[in-house]
């Protein structure tokens, strides 16, 4: 007689579940960290972009005024958690082409604003300087870098204490 068979049959389903339970929510936290870790990286290469930006428009680009057309809040997040100002932006580039778009900004309909543009690069402009510019390149990068670090260092911790608890009998 094995010592499997003096356990009760629902102990023993009971015991599997609960192996099986714990596969399911360590694979979750896997995929979830795998997850943020690929958010990481993606974080940190728009960071890098934003600062190749910075060096574009604002940088070694044009000053030039524009005037803002127009003005409207939008909400982002669930149940409209964020509330954004965003401000419409026409300008005349360089070459004569009279350009728009929308952007986040406090200016009132009516005013003039800077907005740097790079005529190397005619897709490229803002209203944000070039610091503005650095400075979310900076905190992206930051973030993205501690995401990228940090996940896998979690699921490297969650493996070790799961193999320390299946050494001592608990799992």
């Amino acid at each position: 007689m094995e010592a499997d068979d003096r356990v009760p049959l629902g102990a023993r389903v009971v015991g599997r579940a609960g192996i099986a339970g714990r596969t399911v929510v360590l694979a979750f936290c896997a995929a979830f960290a795998l997850l943020l870790t690929a958010v990481g990286a993606g974080m940190a290469v728009s960071g890098i972009g934003r600062l190749g930006d910075t060096s574009g428009a604002s940088g070694r680009g044009t000053t030039i005024g524009g005037t803002v057309l127009a003005a409207k809040q939008e909400t982002s997040g669930p149940q409209g958690g964020s509330r954004i100002r965003r401000i419409e932006v026409r300008f005349t580039a360089p070459d004569g082409t009279v350009r728009s778009f929308w952007e986040t900004g406090d200016a009132d309909v009516g005013d003039t604003i800077a907005v740097h543009y790079d005529p190397e690069h005619p897709e490229s402009f803002t209203t944000h300087s070039a610091g503005e510019l650095r400075t979310l390149g900076v905190l992206l990068i930051a973030m993205g870098a501690a995401l990228v670090v940090l996940m896998p260092l979690l699921l490297v911790r969650l493996g070790l204490e799961v193999h320390r608890a299946r050494r001592r009998g608990h799992a």
